[in-house]
């Protein structure tokens, strides 16, 4: 069995309570736990940072990078840097960051013949917010099996926060682990795009959504698979609340 891991990060970030030092280490260990926990784990470090990321030469970051078997650095795209330099709103901030970050890593790829190609040998593609940890919880039968063919596994869908009015959705969907298929590779790109476009025209009324009600919205409900527990566990960065899905 071989699964791809996008692990997400910002290292260097201004949003969040945690230094660079503290996120190195957490994401370090994020990527540890799903190389322990998840069957032929191929790692895909997708990092979102400050320009100051390509400065690190510290052994943990060093580390981190031996560990991982793909690096792609957003850090020095204009798109990403317009946040780090322009939006101090931490929610707006992070949101569109993740959702950009992941769409261009995403696109990247799917233009890169060698990362590809483990792709598309892939049994499941796993998306992983760095800093969290994959724990002996997880259970890689309950994302894939014939039922979840084609199909996206998320953590259990939650009551919605925000105004329905304004996302046009009454409930969220977990995105620190979530997976999908190869074949809905292209697809995935596709949404990810769909989400951007809305959150920007959001954002431009004065509204909000985030990527777990975007993604409550733009996956097709007979594409989706929940789950009780996916098996994650860590500390939000808002204020380092601990979360167990």
């Amino acid at each position: 069995m071989k699964n791809i891991v996008l692990l997400t990060s910002a290292v260097y970030t201004n949003y969040g309570i945690y230094d660079p030092k503290q996120r190195i280490q957490q994401t370090l260990d994020t990527a540890k736990s799903a190389k322990k926990y998840i069957p032929g784990a191929v790692i895909i470090l997708v990092d979102n940072s400050k320009v100051d990321v390509q400065n690190d030469t510290s052994p943990e970051f060093e580390e981190l990078i031996d560990l991982v078997d793909y690096y792609i650095d957003n850090s020095d795209d204009t798109d990403i840097q317009y946040f780090h330099n322009h939006v101090q709103n931490y929610d707006i901030g992070k949101n569109a960051m993740e959702a950009m970050g992941l769409m261009k890593a995403l696109t990247y790829i799917n233009g890169d013949a060698d990362i590809k190609k483990e792709i598309d040998s892939a049994d499941r593609i796993f998306k992983l917010s760095g800093r969290y940890q994959v724990t002996d919880k997880f259970d890689i039968a309950k994302f894939s099996n014939a039922n979840t063919k084609d199909k996206y596994v998320f953590k259990k869908a939650q009551p919605s926060w925000i105004n329905p009015q304004d996302t046009g959705v009454n409930t969220l969907l977990q995105t620190r682990l979530w997976s999908f298929t190869p074949g809905l590779f292209v697809a995935t790109i596709d949404m990810y795009k769909n989400i951007i476009e809305n959150m920007v025209r959001l954002f431009n009324e004065n509204k909000y959504i985030d990527n777990e009600h975007s993604m409550s919205k733009f996956i097709p409900k007979d594409k989706l698979i929940e789950l009780e527990t996916v098996g994650l566990v860590g500390n939000i960065a808002p204020n380092g609340m601990m979360i167990i899905d």
